[in-house]
C-alpha cells in the first residue's frame, strides 16, 4: 500500500518537473527526445514547468529537423528570455504559457516557425538609465523575431500579468519576410515608466513591423489601453507598420485613438500612418456574406471609434478611414469570406468567378490556459483525496 501511495505522490508532482535550462544545439542533440524528426513524427519536448528567473528556459540552435514544443509553462522574473530559437527551421510551439520573461520567444535567423494556441503574460524587461535622473527604459516583449522568414503566429493570447508587467510588444518583427499573424488577441501592450524629462512616458505596440515585408495580418483583435488618467507622453500603437507589401485586413481595433498632444496627454494610435501605397489595408476582392446577404468587394478593418454610413448595406463604410479605404461597419466576425474573385478577360466580355475560399473564417478558439489550469487543479484535488483515503486504510 505504501508503494502505491509513493507512486501517486510521484504522479502528482511529475508534471511540475523543471530544469534550469534545456539546450539543444544541432540536429544530433534532438535525438535524445522522443520522435523521429519528421513532419508526421516530430521530436517532442513537452509537459514541463521551467523556471526562467536566472537563465533562458529553452535554447534551440542550428537545427533543421522537425521539433514540437508543447504543453510547457515558463515563468521568469523579467530578466531572461523564455525560449530562444537561433538558426533553426521547422519548429512548432503550441499550448505553452510564458509569464514574465524579458522576451517570451526570441527568434533569430530562423524559418518555418509556428507559434499557436499559447498565452503570453507580462513579458518585458526594464533598466534605469540613471539612478539620479529617474529615467527608465523598457524593452522586450512576447514574440520577437529578426532576420527570419515564414513565421506563423496563430490564435495566441497576449495579456498583462499585472498593471506593472504587460507585454510591452506583442509581436515585434525586424527584417522578417513572408509571415502570418492570424487570429490573435492583444490586450494592453503598453508600458509606462518614469522619466525626468517628461514626468512619465509610455510606449508599446500589439504588432510592430520594422522593415518587414510580405506579412499577412488577419483576424486579430487589438484592445488599445485606456489612459487611466495618467498625464504621460506616449508612443503606443495598435500596429506599427514600417515595411512594404504587407496586408492588413479583417482585424478589430477597440478603444479610442488619442493622438499625442504637446500638453502631455497620452497618445494611443490605431496604426502608424503610412504615406503612399506600400502596404494594403484591405483584402483582395472577395465574395463574402454579411447579414445573410452575399456581396462582392473589398474588406478592410473594424475601427471601434470610427462611425460612418453604409448606404447599400454591404457592411463597408462608404467613407475611408485614414489608411483603410474599406472600413467595416461591424467587427470582422460578422463577415464570412466565401472565396476570392477571379476575373477572366476575353476578347468581348469579362466574367467573374469565385475561386477557392480564403483562409479568413473566424479561427477556432484556442484552449484557454486558465481552463487547462483548472483541469490540472481538479486532477490534483482528486489525487490528493485518493492519497488520504489510501493512507488511512494502510
Amino acid at each position: 500500500m505504501r508503494v502505491l501511495v509513493i507512486f501517486l505522490v510521484m504522479l502528482l508532482f511529475l508534471p511540475l518537473a523543471s530544469a534550469a535550462q534545456l539546450t539543444f544545439v544541432g540536429d544530433e542533440s534532438l535525438k535524445e527526445l522522443p520522435g523521429s524528426g519528421t513532419p508526421d513524427d516530430p521530436y517532442l519536448l513537452g509537459n514541463l514547468f521551467i523556471n526562467a528567473s536566472n537563465d533562458t528556459a529553452i535554447l534551440i540552435k542550428n537545427t533543421s529537423l522537425f521539433l514540437l514544443i508543447k504543453n510547457v509553462s515558463i515563468v521568469g522574473e523579467n530578466k531572461r528570455p523564455g525560449i530562444i530559437l537561433e538558426n533553426t527551421k521547422n519548429v512548432r510551439i503550441e499550448n505553452i504559457r510564458i509569464v514574465r520573461c524579458s522576451y517570451g520567444i526570441k527568434i533569430i535567423n530562423s524559418e518555418n516557425i509556428t507559434v499557436a494556441n499559447s498565452t503570453f503574460k507580462g513579458n518585458l524587461y526594464c533598466y534605469w538609465k540613471s539612478k539620479f535622473a529617474g529615467d527608465a527604459d523598457c524593452k522586450g516583449g512576447a514574440i520577437f523575431a529578426d532576420y527570419s522568414r515564414n513565421l506563423h503566429i496563430i490564435n495566441n493570447t497576449f495579456v498583462p500579468h499585472s498593471y506593472l508587467f504587460s507585454n510591452i510588444y506583442g509581436v515585434y518583427l525586424v527584417m522578417v519576410k513572408n509571415s502570418t499573424i492570424y487570429g490573435n488577441r492583444f490586450v494592453s501592450s503598453v508600458k509606462c515608466f518614469p522619466s525626468a524629462a517628461f514626468g512619465g512616458y509610455c510606449k508599446g505596440a500589439a504588432v510592430y513591423l520594422d522593415r518587414s515585408s510580405g506579412t499577412e495580418i488577419i483576424r486579430n483583435t487589438i484592445y488599445l489601453p485606456s489612459s487611466g488618467g495618467m498625464e504621460y507622453a506616449a508612443e503606443v500603437y495598435g500596429m506599427y507598420i514600417f515595411g512594404i507589401n504587407n496586408s492588413i485586413y479583417l482585424n478589430d481595433f477597440y478603444g479610442k485613438e488619442v493622438p499625442y498632444t504637446p500638453e502631455g496627454a497620452i497618445g494611443f494610435y490605431y496604426v502608424f500612418p503610412q504615406v503612399g501605397n506600400k502596404n494594403t489595408f484591405h483584402s483582395p476582392r472577395v465574395v463574402y456574406k454579411f447579414a445573410n446577404v452575399t456581396f462582392e468587394g473589398f474588406l478592410g478593418n473594424y475601427w471601434d471609434s470610427y462611425r460612418g454610413s453604409d448606404e447599400n448595406g454591404d457592411g463597408v463604410i462608404d467613407q475611408p478611414f485614414k489608411v483603410d479605404k474599406y472600413p467595416l461597419i461591424l467587427p470582422s466576425e460578422n463577415y464570412e469570406v466565401l472565396g476570392l474573385v477571379k476575373e477572366e478577360l476575353n476578347t468581348t466580355t469579362s466574367s467573374t468567378q469565385v475561386s477557392s475560399p480564403l483562409n479568413t473564417s473566424s479561427p477556432s478558439a484556442p484552449s484557454p490556459q486558465e481552463e487547462e489550469n483548472l483541469t490540472y487543479v481538479s486532477l490534483l484535488v482528486v489525487i490528493g483525496l485518493v492519497l488520504i483515503v489510501l493512507w488511512r486504510r494502510k
